[in-house]
């Protein structure tokens, strides 16, 4: 028997990172020797050169996913089951009420993406993690699950109850 399931919010625990390694730890090893010149001349050089400053920072820190879930490994807003229309912006720390609610027989895998601008090379969404919601969980609740990207660092916690 299909039982449903409720997506009743998404908590952001970490967004996704800008890049795909330690940006922070590379810059830092790459201007130590420059932090030891005497003066700081070359560092004030640096930061006027076209918002190096500017461009490190939104690097380094984590800005916030444009959120978007599907019941499909298919990226794309027109294979989104939430929201209807735009991406939700999502933060560390922010708890975004969903509302929901999908058909389950057996099992159905729900998928959260980054929905991405493309960029010069066009960079599809990324995966954000995924949770797999069971109709044997029926009955037992409000229950929540980990969304994890080994790729894109993030952490989500998908908080639902099935029908």
């Amino acid at each position: 028997m299909t039982a449903t399931a409720t997506i009743d919010e998404v908590v952001c625990l970490r967004p996704a990172t800008s890049t795909d390694f330690d940006l922070d730890a590379v810059v830092k090893t790459l201007l130590e020797p420059v932090f030891a010149l005497p003066g700081g001349g070359v560092l004030e050089k640096l930061a006027d050169i076209a918002q190096v400053e500017q461009m490190i920072s939104d690097a380094v820190n984590e800005q916030p996913d444009d959120l978007y879930i599907t019941a499909t490994a298919s990226a794309g807003l027109e294979n989104a089951i939430w929201p209807s229309g735009d991406p939700v912006q999502a933060a560390a720390r922010d708890r975004i009420e969903v509302g929901r609610t999908v058909s389950v027989e057996g099992t159905q895998d729900i998928f959260l993406f980054d929905k991405d601008e493309g960029g010069v090379f066009g960079s599809p969404d990324d995966v954000l993690g995924s949770v797999t919601i069971s109709e044997d969980e029926r009955g037992m609740g409000s229950l929540s699950k980990l969304a994890h990207s080994e790729e894109e660092h993030s952490f989500y916690y998908v908080n639902y109850h099935v029908d």
